[in-house]
């Protein structure tokens, strides 16, 4: 079995879903704005605003990493899967009101993430030992 494959393949699915679970995320949070307004509106938007910004960038670093088998790109998508994590986990936790669709899709994203934590360190190993020329 080829992990840098999987790896790919996992990618490859979340740019998609997280193309979705950004739309929705935003969606969801004007509807609770205009329905139940609250003060912490502005910090959970900007959490989603700096959600969506770190986890397009480590789309993007992982995709190219895993392409030309480098192995820093893909440590950092590694490394900057977890703060990206964290406000998914944020927005299941500590969110003011959190709505069962959003439970879902969060969820949904976190297991992704996941097994993209675990293929992304298993894609490491073999990058690490292939020799580079110049």
């Amino acid at each position: 079995m080829n992990v840098c494959l999987t790896f790919e393949v996992l990618l490859y699915l979340n740019s998609y879903y997280f193309g979705l679970f950004a739309i929705c995320e935003i969606g969801m949070n004007i509807v609770k704005e205009i329905n139940h307004p609250l003060p912490t509106f502005k910090a959970d938007f900007g959490i989603l605003l700096i959600v969506c910004l770190l986890e397009l960038v480590r789309l993007i670093i992982a995709r190219k990493g895993n392409l030309t088998e480098k192995w820093w790109p893909v440590f950092i998508a590694v490394l900057f899967t977890l703060p990206s994590a964290f406000g998914i986990v944020y927005f299941i936790v500590w969110q003011s009101f959190v709505l069962r669709f959003e439970y879902i899709i969060c969820a949904i994203q976190l297991i992704l993430q996941a097994t993209e934590i675990v293929f992304g360190v298993l894609c490491l190993l073999p990058i690490c030992k292939t020799t580079e020329y110049y």
